[in-house]
């Protein structure tokens, strides 16, 4: 489909049920959750392990055939925790994978596909114990990771910073840059004096969910409800 057909009451709806689901089902499973948690389909967010703490204003986006995985290890004497702060974004199959310590703060954007782990899962010499070598992640204020990175074990990415989509990050990248590749190698600095606008300014007014749902109302104007059934039964050119 070109657009989304659905009337603006049906998409009212769907958004409620979302909201149903992640209270019932969802935030029950974080130790500690903040306000305002986004997330769309959200039974398609799989959740394991305890000290799972996520901020206010989070969103969290999946999708039917890329599931998003957030997993703290407690198993063979590991006791895992990821702390997710204000404002972050995670995009669809991204998997965060803690085995010690995976702290990800404010205003963070993570594109689909992103793979963050603390451990290497396996000692190079007993492949048979778990979790292996394991050493903190931070992902600091404001940085946005791209399209399919992985970040490993003992990592820190700074604030601002911008990782390259594809990129394998095994180093730690300084504020303010932008880096790239695999390995991972500095590409270019950010400019010192242009403001970076953040996450943080779309939570500043207290109308956030109002205007939200006026641009949803404006998106959607003129769909109706057999219109919408037809493009479903009966889907032509230009849907």
């Amino acid at each position: 489909m070109i657009k989304d057909n659905r009337p603006f009451y049906i998409r009212l709806l769907v958004e409620n049920f979302y909201k149903f689901w992640t209270k019932r089902f969802v935030e029950p499973q974080f130790y500690k959750s903040g306000d305002n948690l986004d997330i769309n389909k959200p039974w398609n967010l799989d959740i394991y392990g305890n000290n799972i703490s996520i901020g206010n204003n989070v969103h969290l986006r999946t999708s039917r055939n890329n599931i998003t995985h957030i997993c703290s290890w407690n198993r063979n004497g590991a006791n895992a925790e990821i702390r997710i702060g204000d404002n972050v974004l995670i995009s669809p199959g991204v998997r965060i994978i803690a085995a010690q310590c995976i702290e990800i703060e404010e205003n963070v954007m993570i594109a689909s596909n992103v793979y963050i782990t603390d451990s290497d899962w396996h000692d190079p010499y007993d492949r048979i114990k778990t979790p292996g070598p394991t050493k903190k992640v931070l992902i600091k204020k404001n940085s946005w990771i791209g399209e399919g990175a992985k970040i490993s074990k003992g990592v820190t990415i700074g604030e601002n910073s911008i990782i390259g989509l594809g990129s394998v990050v095994v180093s730690d990248v300084p504020n303010n840059k932008i880096y790239a590749g695999n390995p991972s190698r500095e590409i270019k600095s950010l400019e010192k004096y242009k403001k970076i606008r953040t996450r943080s300014e779309l939570f500043k007014s207290n109308d956030y969910q109002k205007k939200m749902k006026y641009l949803l109302k404006e998106d959607l104007q003129g769909n109706n409800f057999m219109r919408w059934i037809r493009t479903i039964l009966n889907p032509k050119k230009g849907d």
